[in-house]
C-alpha cells in the first residue's frame, strides 16, 4: 500500500491493494459525508461510532483523525474509526478506538458488519506499521472480532448492558428487585421532601453543572487518596477541561441528553446519556459525597436515563465498564444491567498494552495500601470503592 505524509499530523492514505485475496481501496481520513452514509446503512450503529464523535476526539488536538474507509468490491464500505498520537516519525505512531474515556470504536459497514470485514481489517492492522493500535469494538460486535483476531494481545474487559422489549414499567419490575423499587419509591419521596430538583436537556447551565458535580467527586477522591486537592482539580481541568464536555454536547445535539439534580441552589448529582439508532450509552455519571445517602441520587439518576432511553425507542442502553469494580458492578446489577464481554485488541511491535496493564495494577495496589485498612480477613480494601463516578475506557 502506497503512503503519503502532509505537514500535518495525520496520514492521508489513498491506495488499491489485496487484503485477505480482496481487491480493497483504502482511504484515511474517511470523509464525514461518507462516514454519515455508512453510520447509515449500519443497524448496529452505537454513539460512539457517528464522525461527531470523532469530532469529539480530536478536539483539543492530542488525537488526530487516523479513521480509514475500506471499499470493497460490489460497492461495499466499512468504516475503520481510528485516532493517532501526533508523532514523528510514522514508525512511533500510537493509534486507538479509541482512546481511553472516549467509549468502545471498532467497525462499521454498509448493512452491518460481516465476519469477512472483521477478517479482512484484522489482516490490514496486523500488517501495519504504527507502534501500537488499540480496538475496542462494541460489545455487539466483540464476538466476530474475538473469533478471528490477529492482535499480538486481547485485554479481558466487560460492560453492563439493560436491554428494553416493552415499555418502561415492565422492564424495571422484570429486571428490578420488589425490595430494591421499593428503596428508590422512598429515595424519591426524601427528594421531594428536600426540595431536590431534577432538571434535563442539552445546555450550558446542565454543562456546567455536570462539571461542577465532576470537579466535587474529584476533590473528595483526592482526600481519600490523600493527593493534594489543588494537584488533584489541576490535573482534571488539564486532561479533562468544561470545554471539553461544552465542545461534546454542542456537536452532538439531541444525541447527548444532561440530568442534574439540585439542591438547595447547587447540583448535586448529573449523568450524561447518549443516543444512536436503537443504542443509548450512559457515557458519564457523578454524585456529590457530601449529599445524604438517603438522596440515592446515583441511583435514581440512573433509573432517569434508563426511563429515557427506553421510553424513547432505544433496545439496548449500555451503562459503561465495571471489571475491577465490584461495587459500581453491582449498581447496575441492581438496575437491570448485564454483564457482556468487550474485550480490546492489541496490534503492538513491542508490547506497550502489557507494560501498561502492569503500571496500572501496581499503581491501583499502591492506592490500596494508602487509602485501604485491613481487615479480619487480612485483605486490603479500599474505603473510597463506593460508585460516584464512571471513565469509560
Amino acid at each position: 500500500m502506497t503512503v503519503r505524509d502532509r505537514d500535518s499530523a495525520v496520514t492521508v492514505r489513498d491506495s488499491a491493494a489485496r487484503l485477505n485475496g480482496r481487491a480493497v481501496r483504502v482511504t484515511s481520513p474517511v470523509p464525514a459525508d461518507v462516514w454519515n452514509a455508512v453510520a447509515g446503512a449500519d443497524p448496529c450503529i452505537t454513539p460512539f461510532q457517528l464522525p461527531a464523535w470523532r469530532d469529539c476526539v480530536c478536539y483539543g488536538g492530542d488525537w488526530a483523525d487516523a479513521s480509514r474507509l475500506y471499499e470493497l468490491p460490489g460497492g461495499r464500505q466499512l468504516v475503520l474509526m481510528l485516532a493517532r498520537r501526533p508523532a514523528r516519525p510514522r514508525r512511533l505512531a500510537v493509534e486507538a478506538s479509541w482512546p481511553g474515556g472516549w467509549g468502545s470504536g471498532g467497525l462499521l459497514a454498509t448493512g452491518g458488519v460481516r465476519p469477512e470485514d472483521v477478517a479482512l481489517v484484522n489482516a490490514d492492522l496486523a500488517a501495519g506499521r504504527s507502534l501500537s493500535v488499540r480496538v475496542r469494538p462494541g460489545f455487539a460486535a466483540a464476538e466476530l472480532w474475538a473469533e478471528r483476531a490477529q492482535a499480538s494481545l486481547v485485554i479481558p474487559r466487560a460492560v453492563h448492558v439493560a436491554h428494553f422489549d416493552g415499555p418502561f414499567e415492565d422492564y424495571f419490575n422484570r429486571s428490578v428487585s420488589a425490595k430494591r423499587r421499593a428503596m428508590l419509591r422512598n429515595a424519591r419521596r426524601h427528594l421531594e421532601r428536600a426540595g431536590v430538583v431534577i432538571t434535563d436537556g442539552n445546555s450550558p447551565e446542565l454543562v456546567r453543572g455536570f462539571y461542577d458535580v465532576y470537579l466535587q467527586w474529584i476533590a473528595w477522591r483526592a482526600v481519600q487518596r490523600k493527593v493534594p486537592v489543588g494537584l488533584a482539580t489541576w490535573r482534571t481541568r488539564r486532561a479533562e477541561p468544561l470545554e471539553k464536555f461544552t465542545a461534546m454536547a454542542s456537536r452532538l445535539g439531541e444525541g447527548c441528553r444532561i440530568w442534574v439534580a439540585w439542591w438547595e441552589g447547587r447540583p448535586i448529582g448529573a449523568t450524561i446519556s447518549l443516543y444512536a439508532g436503537d443504542n443509548a450509552v450512559g457515557w458519564r455519571a457523578v454524585a456529590d459525597r457530601s449529599a445524604p445517602p438517603r438522596f440515592r441520587v446515583f441511583e435514581l439518576l440512573a433509573v432517569e436515563a434508563l426511563r429515557h432511553a427506553c421510553e424513547s425507542g432505544r433496545r439496548r442502553m449500555e451503562l459503561g465498564e465495571s471489571v475491577g469494580k465490584e461495587d459500581l458492578a453491582r449498581v447496575k446489577e441492581r438496575i437491570g444491567g448485564q454483564e457482556q464481554a468487550s474485550p480490546e485488541f492489541c496490534f503492538e511491535r513491542i508490547p506497550l498494552a502489557q507494560g501498561r496493564l502492569t503500571f496500572e495494577r501496581l499503581r491501583r495496589q499502591a492506592e490500596q495500601r494508602i487509602i485501604g485498612h485491613r481487615h479480619g480477613d487480612g485483605q486490603v480494601r479500599d474505603q473510597a470503592s463506593e460508585p460516584a463516578t464512571e471513565r469509560p475506557s
